[in-house]
């Protein structure tokens, strides 16, 4: 498994999560650091920051 460089997480960036590859927009992170908070249609939902794949990254590796 490869390390991807860390990644900037900012507010009302568009990711992509979850093991159906849904599409969000970052709220805010965790006190921690080690979630944020993801919007989308079918509500809202805390993310591990690991789990979270910028929309431009996915979309330019494919």
């Amino acid at each position: 498994m490869s390390r991807r460089p860390p990644i900037e997480l900012r507010s009302g960036t568009k990711v992509i999560f979850g093991p159906d590859r849904r599409v969000g927009e970052l709220v805010r992170p965790s006190p921690n650091g080690e979630e944020w908070l993801v919007k989308d249609r079918f509500g809202k939902f805390w993310v591990a920051t690991n789990r979270i794949v910028l929309a431009d990254e996915e979309t330019a590796t494919h």
